[in-house]
C-alpha cells in the first residue's frame, strides 16, 4: 500500500490521515478551548467555538488548520452515516482533494472548514451540517 505525505505527516492511508488529524483536532479544542469535540452532532456547535477563536488565521498556518478542524468535521458526518472518505475532484477545479462518499454523493468538509476559516462565520458548520443530514436521511428514506 502506498503512504499519503501531507501536512508534514506520513500516514498509511487517507483514512489513517483523517483520523489522525481529527485527534489533532480533539486535544487541541481541550488543551487550548477548554472545549470537548466528542464526534457528535452536537460538538459541532463546539468545533465553531474552536475555529472561531483562531481566527483570523495565518496563510502560513492555513493548510494544517483546514486540514486538522476539516478531518474532525467531516468524522463527524462519517461516523453517522455510510461514508468512505475518497480523493475526489470538486466540480469546477482540476484539483483533487479529500471528500466524503455517503452514497454516492460527495461531501466536502474540509472545504468548507476552509471557506468557514477564510471567510468567516457567514459559513457556518453547524447549518451545514444539519443540511447535509437532513439530505442524507431524505435520501436513505426513498431507497
Amino acid at each position: 500500500m502506498e503512504s499519503i505525505q501531507i501536512a508534514g505527516g506520513e500516514f498509511e492511508s487517507l483514512e489513517a490521515m483523517i483520523r489522525a488529524h481529527a485527534e489533532s483536532a480533539v486535544r487541541m479544542a481541550a488543551e487550548e478551548n477548554g472545549l470537548t469535540l466528542d464526534y457528535s452532532p452536537e460538538s459541532i456547535a463546539r468545533l465553531e467555538t474552536a475555529v472561531a477563536a483562531r481566527m483570523p488565521v495565518p496563510e502560513a498556518e492555513l493548510e494544517k488548520a483546514t486540514l486538522v478542524w476539516g478531518a474532525y468535521f467531516g468524522e463527524v458526518f462519517r461516523r453517522r452515516s455510510a461514508a468512505a472518505w475518497i480523493m475526489a475532484e470538486y466540480p469546477g477545479r482540476q484539483v483533487a482533494m479529500p471528500a466524503l462518499d455517503i452514497g454516492g454523493s460527495h461531501v466536502y468538509p474540509l472545504l468548507k472548514v476552509y471557506r468557514r476559516l477564510t471567510l468567516g462565520p457567514g459559513e457556518d458548520l453547524v447549518g451545514f451540517y444539519e443540511k447535509v443530514a437532513a439530505a442524507v436521511k431524505a435520501r436513505a428514506g426513498e431507497e
